[in-house]
C-alpha cells in the first residue's frame, strides 16, 4: 500500500506552457456528421433535430462550432442531404462561422423577448422545409435522456426540449415517430461525443487543457495573505476565450463550502484558511482547492491534523484512480478506487470519481458503485473528485483533464503532432517517477500540472507524492 507523503516539486509543475489553439475546420465537422449519419442509418433514423441554448450549445456546437450565444438554436441533420440551422435575429450573422454548405433559416421566436419580429415564419412550415413529413422517424437530441427508473413516464418519449417546440414537431411528424435520440451523443458505452478519434482533436483537447492549467497556475503564483477574491482573476489575467463554466475564486470557510460562488470584492485571503480555485475553457477545466499556507505551521491549528488524514489520504485515492485508468476499464472499478481509501462519511465524496467532458465540462459519467460501463479508445475526461466535510469545513479538489488513448491513436498522436506527444510524456515521466504514479501507458495527461496537487497553496515548491509503507 501507498501512502501521501510531501516533497520537493519539479519546475515542470510550476511552469505554464503557451499552446496555440487548434480550431476544428470543415473536414473536421463533416466527420462527425458522418459519425451521426452512420449510427441514423443503423437506427432508422430519417432527421436528427438538435436543441440548443446558450447554457446547452455543445450537441449543436460539436457538429458545426457554431453556439447559441443570445438565443436558441435548432441543427437538422438529415440522414442525407444538406444540414440546416435555425437562428433568430443574432444567431443568423454568426451562422457564417459554420464552414460547410447549410441551409440558413429565421425563426424570429428563437429571439431575445422584445426583439423584432419581421416577418410570420410558422415552425410547423420550417420542420417541413427541413424534410420532416407524418412518415419521417425524427431522432430529437436536447441535452439529457432519461431512464426508466427515475421517472414515471416512457423515456423514449420524454423531452427536455422547449414544450412548444415539441407540440409543434408532432402535428408535421406522427407522434410515435418523435423519440429522444440524445443517447446517440452523450449516452454511455457508445455516445459519440464521449471520445475523441483522431490526433488533431487530443492536440485540440491539450492545447485548452493547458490554457486552463495556465490560468490556475497565475492564480495560485498571485495568491497572497490579505488579496481580495476578485483581485486574483485580474492579477491572473485570464483570458475571454470561452468557458465552460463560471470561473471561482473562494476563500475561507464560507465561500469554500458553498463552493460555486462567483469572487467578491469583500472577502479577503487569510494565511492558514481553505482556499479554492477553478478556471475551465471549452474543452478543459483546471482547478485545486486546499489550504492557503506556506507550510504546516501556518496552516489554520483546527486543519493541520488534516493534512495527511483528509488531503493526502484524497491524494491517495486520486492517485489510485489514475492507476486505473486504460481502455476498457469499467466504471465500478473506478468508482472504487476512490471509495475503498475515501468512502466514508469524513470524506463525504457524492458526486461520480471522473466524468467524461468536452465543450461542455460534464458529459456523463461511468463511475459508480456496481457500473459495468467500460472506457472507449479516446475517452475524453475530467480527473473530478471531490471531498468535503462541514467540522471543520475542508474541501480537497485535484481537477485536470486526461484522455486515454490505445496503441493507434496514440502513434497517430505521436507521428502527426510530436510537440504535442512530448510534452505529454514528460508529464507522464514526471507523475511516474516523481509523484510515484503507475500509470498504464494508455493515459495521456493533457497539462504540466496534472495530479499536481500542493499540500500548501502559498508554496508551489512542495507537492504531494506516493512512497510504499
Amino acid at each position: 500500500m501507498k501512502k501521501a507523503i510531501i516533497k520537493e516539486s519539479l519546475p515542470l509543475f510550476t511552469r505554464e506552457t503557451e499552446v496555440p489553439q487548434i480550431p476544428m475546420e470543415r473536414e473536421d465537422y463533416l466527420f462527425r456528421i458522418g459519425l451521426l449519419r452512420a449510427r441514423m442509418a443503423e437506427d432508422g433514423v430519417d432527421i436528427a433535430l438538435l436543441f440548443g441554448d446558450r447554457e446547452h450549445f455543445s450537441n449543436i456546437e460539436y457538429f458545426s462550432g457554431y453556439d447559441c450565444r443570445f438565443e436558441e438554436g435548432i441543427l437538422a441533420i438529415p440522414r442525407e442531404g444538406t444540414p440546416t440551422i435555425v437562428c433568430g435575429n443574432e444567431g443568423m450573422g454568426y451562422s457564417y462561422a459554420i464552414p460547410y454548405e447549410i441551409n440558413r433559416v429565421y425563426y424570429r421566436n428563437l429571439s431575445l423577448q422584445g426583439q423584432p419580429r419581421r416577418a410570420e415564419e410558422k415552425l410547423d412550415e420550417i420542420f417541413r422545409v427541413m424534410g420532416v413529413n407524418a412518415d419521417s422517424r425524427v431522432g430529437v437530441i436536447g441535452y439529457k435522456y432519461f431512464l426508466p427508473e427515475y421517472i414515471g413516464t416512457d423515456p423514449r418519449y420524454t423531452f427536455d426540449i422547449p414544450h412548444y417546440m415539441l407540440e409543434v414537431l408532432r402535428t408535421v411528424a406522427r407522434s410515435e415517430n418523435v423519440f429522444n435520440y440524445t443517447s446517440v451523443l452523450t449516452g454511455l458505452d457508445g455516445g459519440i461525443r464521449l471520445k475523441v478519434y483522431n490526433a488533431k482533436e487530443i492536440a485540440s483537447a491539450e492545447a485548452a487543457a493547458c490554457r486552463s492549467a495556465n490560468g490556475i497556475l497565475r492564480m495560485l503564483k498571485a495568491l497572497r495573505p490579505g488579496i481580495a477574491e476578485y483581485e486574483v482573476g485580474a492579477s491572473a489575467r485570464l483570458g475571454v476565450a470561452p468557458v465552460t463554466m463560471f470561473p471561482l475564486t473562494n476563500f475561507g470557510a464560507r465561500h469554500v463550502s458553498i463552493g460555486l460562488g462567483s469572487p467578491s470584492d469583500a472577502t479577503t485571503l487569510e494565511l492558514g484558511d481553505v482556499c479554492g480555485l477553478c478556471y475551465g475553457i471549452r474543452g478543459s477545466l483546471t482547478s485545486r482547492v486546499g489550504v492557503a499556507a506556506y507550510n504546516e505551521e501556518t496552516m489554520r491549528a483546527d486543519l493541520r491534523p488534516l493534512l495527511f488524514s483528509f488531503y493526502g489520504r484524497f491524494f491517495e485515492a486520486m492517485c489510485a484512480w489514475y492507476e486505473k485508468l486504460h481502455v476498457g476499464a469499467d466504471g465500478n472499478t473506478l468508482h472504487h478506487a476512490v471509495h475503498d481509501r475515501i468512502g466514508g462519511p469524513e470524506y463525504n465524496v457524492n458526486l461520480n470519481c471522473g466524468h467524461y467532458t468536452g465543450m461542455d465540462e460534464w458529459t456523463n459519467a461511468l463511475a459508480y458503485d456496481g457500473s459495468t460501463h467500460t472506457l472507449p479508445d479516446g475517452a475524453y475526461l475530467q480527473v473530478d473528485i471531490i471531498a468535503s466535510n462541514p467540522d471543520p469545513v475542508r474541501t480537497a479538489i485535484c481537477e485536470d483533464t486526461a484522455i486515454v488513448a490505445g496503441p493507434e491513436l496514440r502513434a497517430a498522436l505521436k507521428a502527426e503532432y510530436p510537440e504535442v506527444w512530448a510534452r505529454i510524456q514528460e508529464r507522464r515521466e514526471a507523475m511516474i517517477h516523481h509523484l510515484g504514479i503507475e500509470l498504464h501507458e494508455d493515459v495521456l495527461p493533457l497539462s504540466n500540472i496534472n495530479a499536481a496537487m500542493y499540500p500548501f497553496m502559498l508554496n508551489l515548491n512542495r507537492v504531494f507524492a506516493l512512497e510504499e509503507e
